[in-house]
Order: C-alpha cells, then sequence, then structure tokens
C-alpha cells in the first residue's frame, strides 16, 4: 500500500467512526410516550456491535499510523544535498520553516505616529533595524523551499510503499 492510499484510508475509517459513533448517540436512548410509537431502530445488542466496530476500526487506524510513522522514519530521500528522512522532511515543512517565516513577518516598519521616544520631539523618524530587502529575499527563499518540498512530498507520497502493511 502507498502512504496516499494509506492516508486516504484512515479518512475512510474516521467518517465510518464518526457515522456510527453518531447513530450510537442517537439511538442510546430513545424516550417512547406511548403504546403506538414504534420501537427503537436499534437494541441494545445492536449498539455493542457498533461499539465494537468503532474500536476495531480504530485498532485498524493505529496500525495504519503506526506503519506510516515507520516510513516516514526509514524512508530516505536527498533534500538540498543532504539524505533526510520523510519525518525530517514534514517537521521542516510544518515546524521550521513557519517559524522562520514567522520571525521575518515580525520585522516591519513603523509607520509615522507608531512610536515615539516622546510626545513633545516633532522629530521623530523611523530608525530600521533590519533591510527590508534582505527580508523579502529570505521570505521568497523560504516560499520558494516550500513549493520544493511540497512537489517531494507528493511524490514520495504517491510513489511510496508502506513498511509493515500488507
Amino acid at each position: 500500500m502507498k502512504i496516499l492510499a494509506a492516508l486516504k484510508h484512515i479518512k475512510h475509517l474516521d467518517r465510518k467512526i464518526e457515522k456510527t459513533l453518531k447513530r450510537i448517540n442517537t439511538w442510546c436512548s430513545v424516550i417512547i410516550d406511548n403504546e403506538k410509537d414504534p420501537d427503537p431502530v436499534y437494541d441494545k445488542a445492536d449498539l455493542q456491535k457498533m461499539q465494537q466496530k468503532v474500536r476495531d476500526w480504530s485498532s485498524e487506524k493505529v496500525r495504519i499510523r503506526h506503519a506510516l510513522h515507520l516510513t516516514n522514519i526509514r524512508t530516505k530521500v536527498t533534500y538540498n544535498g543532504k539524505e533526510r528522512s520523510i519525518d525530517e522532511l514534514l517537521l521542516i515543512q510544518n515546524v521550521l520553516f513557519p517559524a522562520e517565516l514567522k520571525g521575518l513577518k515580525a520585522l516591519h516598519r513603523r509607520e509615522k505616529g507608531g512610536y515615539r521616544s516622546s510626545s513633545d520631539s516633532k522629530d521623530s523618524w523611523v530608525l530600521l533595524q533590519y533591510d527590508p530587502k534582505e527580508r523579502d529575499k529570505a521570505v521568497e527563499e523560504i516560499e520558494y523551499q516550500l513549493e520544493k518540498l511540497d512537489e517531494i512530498l507528493d511524490t514520495l507520497n504517491i510513489e511510496t510503499d508502506v513498511v509493515g502493511l500488507d
């Protein structure tokens, strides 16, 4: 099974679990006003079977997720001249680059009226402690690297077999 197929299977299991949990929630307690009301659609045994299905599907989800984690750690790929695991690439994509972008975007110009050392001084000016062009270049480079990582990870999702799944 490829990574993409495993991720789709997990989503499918999530939908089945959610649907069954709604059914359990709806039918675990039923108000019957009089003898004319129809019997509940599901009885206690049916609800227990549904709960078992949820446990089984959750166990299958855990098994697949574990296999995906092993695959992400064991599969190596070359990125920017270094051999890295898929797990490292995912951390770079989802943790490192967003943190760097956040730090770079925190560098911004304070406009007139935004900051003054004294309210009486009319000779205020903005002193930039960074180079806006360098900041913009760094942001563009990170965005380029993110696009490159997306392409690599998309290809890996389609081509890589999941470790330990038959």
